[in-house]
């Protein structure tokens, strides 16, 4: 499978350094956002293939996230591959009902994210994709 650009939104700076090498491990490049506003602001310039973004942070929470990239007038962002993930019971169905791919619980375990970025491959490269809704 090519290497993906996979945008890593978390406020939590040891999730996002755990995230980040779990996407390279798998052979990706990943880039960080602490907020949903930056992770906007970095996807405006040069989107990712793949978005991994947390539920619960201050500012936008990720399902708003989901929701502000599935309006968007950019069709590189709106139907950009989302995988969500949480630790909070009850994330799932919302980061699931705003528009994202996949869910993976925290503690995030390699293989899960792993798998649901390989399902999220054929959507970053435009093959069709996970249908919304589909865990991880």
């Amino acid at each position: 499978m090519p290497s993906l650009r996979v945008l890593v939104v978390d406020d939590n700076d040891l999730i996002r350094q755990l995230v980040r090498l779990i996407v390279e491990s798998g052979g990706h490049v990943a880039v960080e956002a602490e907020s949903a506003e930056i992770a906007l602001e970095v996807a405006r310039e040069d989107p990712p293939d793949v978005w991994v973004v947390d539920e619960v942070m201050p500012g936008m929470m990720g399902s708003e996230l989901i929701r502000a990239l599935r309006g968007s007038p950019d069709a590189r962002l709106r139907s950009a591959p989302v995988i969500g993930i949480s630790g909070r019971e009850g994330a799932d169905r919302e980061l699931l009902a705003a528009g994202a791919n996949a869910f993976v619980p925290k503690p995030v375990e390699e293989q899960a994210l792993l798998s649901a970025l390989v399902r999220a491959a054929p959507a970053a490269r435009g093959r069709g994709g996970t249908p919304p809704g589909l865990p991880a």
